[in-house]
């Protein structure tokens, strides 16, 4: 593969420009949601993503990019795939602090990353292919890219938008209790369901998971419930992150849980155990019930559905 860039001025991260921003490491660092939509525009077929994006710094003054979530394609006559994905890239700085360039996690050049009016549109060539970038600054606390791959090989059209996130971690209202942590699990089906599970004595249907025990880290809390609850055995490790969220307690009054959501990776069944009541796979494209917890209505299911919808 050959790094295709034109040249960067040292100029380009000038306030003026609308998407402009001086320093792009202070810009990027932290956590971000990503939703995704992926068209194959040569088959029609259309897929999405949702996540997480990290920006960590590195020791050479730039930033590791660590993406984590969950891809969702449907071919044409073929059952959808639902499963993890993940990739991670490296950013170094440039001479100008509103430009970064992005490298592959093994260090070779892939592309150059900004916001001003000459540095937010660049070019990757991978034979025999043509990749081509736009970056759009939404505000401080969202941006877009696009990417569309044209050539013998692909013809795709891929669209990201990142908000900063996934939660904000605050203190408790005045007059609730303090908050609940948690960890959740994403699990799909062959048909691309999401699994919810209805617990004995409550009315609302919601992720397997529940509180780790002393000592747990919120992987192994959700590794060791999901066996629990429906009998689905994973390694902790195994588990892929999708976000960390603030919502109302389903079952508690005047109580948030502090939640830590997984995907599981690959496709399941799975049977009520321990303090299951009842199991009920939840299809994401059609009409939502009435008795989802507010960790689905309000964080989870509108984020797979902005990476499924946005292309729509």
């Amino acid at each position: 593969m050959d790094f295709q860039s034109p040249g960067t001025s040292a100029g380009s991260h000038a306030t003026g420009h609308h998407g402009a921003v001086e320093d792009m490491h202070s810009y990027l660092a932290g956590t971000w949601t990503v939703a995704r939509t992926m068209l194959d525009r040569a088959t029609g077929t259309r897929g999405s993503f949702a996540g997480v994006v990290r920006f960590t710094a590195t020791d050479d003054g730039g930033l590791r990019f660590r993406e984590e979530g969950t891809v969702t394609w449907n071919p044409a006559g073929a059952l959808p795939f639902t499963g993890p994905a993940s990739r991670e890239y490296l950013l170094r700085p440039t001479a100008a602090p509103g430009v970064m360039d992005m490298h592959f996690a093994d260090g070779r050049p892939f592309h150059r990353m900004g916001f001003g009016p000459d540095t937010a549109s660049d070019s990757h060539w991978c034979d025999p292919d043509t990749y081509r970038v736009r970056y759009t600054r939404l505000g401080p606390d969202a941006f877009r890219y696009t990417w569309d791959v044209t050539g013998p090989a692909k013809d795709l059209l891929l669209e990201s938008e990142l908000r900063r996130g996934p939660v904000s971690v605050s203190a408790p209202p005045p007059g609730t209790n303090p908050d609940i942590v948690v960890s959740a699990v994403c699990v799909y089906d062959a048909h691309g369901r999401l699994l919810t599970v209805r617990k004995r004595g409550t009315d609302k249907f919601m992720h397997p998971g529940g509180k780790p025990e002393a000592g747990e880290s919120a992987a192994q809390a959700a590794a060791r419930e999901l066996a629990e609850e429906v009998g689905i055995v994973l390694p902790p490790e195994a588990l892929q992150p999708l976000g960390r969220w603030l919502a109302d307690a389903a079952n508690e009054f005047a109580t948030r849980i502090d939640a830590t959501v997984f995907t599981a990776p690959g496709i399941w069944t799975a049977a009520p155990s321990a303090e299951i009541a009842e199991i009920r796979w939840l299809d994401l494209a059609g009409e939502l019930p009435g008795d989802l917890a507010p960790l689905l209505t309000d964080h989870v299911l509108p984020l797979l559905a902005a990476a499924r919808d946005a292309g729509a």
